[in-house]
């Protein structure tokens, strides 16, 4: 049952979405606090309902795909209204989590991303190849409520940096799943990008979004100000490991598979460069 559980919430991905939270308050106050470890228990919390939902959703198109046939509502292990159940008390609790923190405003950027995950983003994703560009937005939530939390502001030129950064990386991440899984996906009945612009257009295509994630990663760094030099030179050589990466998707030998590595290798890199930032900013107020 546990094993069940953490499959149907996507407990590891919903954890890692999460910890975007920790990083945005440091960034704003330079330390951490009782009130960042609630708020980000709270994103987890919604995180899993959402995912919950969306699994209730698409049940009969898991049930399609290799990597997904197993999952608890497709495999028949539980049931539709057992998932809602359990996403409905997940999400409620959230609520009532991030309320006591940081009010209403928390309470509406939950609900938004209940309403652009379950109603928005899942429906599309079956009419349109391109969801994931309007689904880039979900990203932007988890480093919101942190700063947030923190005291800071959403119209703080930091945090436009910060939520680009994060809107931008979305969109290869995704694509880059996509061809490690297009087959999964047309058998289930998904349009995707990879049937839209074709194999060799799509790598191209992901190359360059994967360029303007760096770019916009440069541009955080511009914006938050890097003091520490061990800092600015660790995010360039980051930036620089990132683009390489990306250079894969170019090579003339280049296969789908070899996409897992770029997946693993860029996904770390924009996630060291987010905690180097956050380091940065701790070392200012506290040295």
């Amino acid at each position: 049952m546990i094993k069940q559980f953490i499959v149907l919430t996507k407990f590891v991905l919903s954890f890692a979405v999460s910890l975007s939270a920790l990083f945005a308050y440091v960034m704003v106050k330079g330390q951490i606090g009782v009130d960042m470890f609630i708020a980000t228990f709270a994103i987890l919390l919604v995180a899993m309902g959402v995912s919950t939902l969306n699994q209730v959703q698409e049940y009969r198109e898991d049930s399609l795909m290799e990597r997904t046939k197993h999952r608890p509502i497709a495999s028949g292990a539980l049931s539709p209204m057992a998932g809602i159940a359990i996403a409905a008390v997940l999400v409620i609790a959230s609520l009532v989590v991030i309320y006591s923190v940081i009010g209403m405003t928390g309470v509406n950027l939950f609900l938004f991303a209940f309403i652009c995950y379950n109603a928005i983003y899942t429906p599309l994703k079956k009419k349109s190849a391109l969801a994931v560009v309007p689904g880039g937005v979900l990203g932007v939530v988890p480093p919101a409520v942190g700063w947030l939390t923190a005291g800071g502001s959403l119209y703080d030129p930091q945090f436009f940096a910060l939520g680009l950064f994060f809107f931008v990386w979305q969109v290869p991440h995704f694509w880059l799943l996509v061809m490690l899984h297009h087959g999964d996906y047309s058998n289930a009945g998904y349009p995707t990008v990879m049937r839209l612009f074709g194999r060799f257009s799509l790598q191209r295509l992901t190359f360059t979004w994967l360029l303007m994630t760096i770019a916009t990663g440069y541009f955080m760094a511009i914006i938050f100000d890097i003091q520490s030099m061990p800092v600015a030179l660790l995010l360039l050589v980051t930036s620089l490991l990132a683009f390489a990466s990306s250079l894969q998707l170019l090579r003339q030998g280049f296969e789908l598979k070899d996409a897992r590595k770029v997946f693993m290798q860029i996904n770390l890199a924009f996630l060291v460069a987010v905690i180097l930032v956050s380091v940065d900013q701790y070392l200012k107020f506290n040295l």
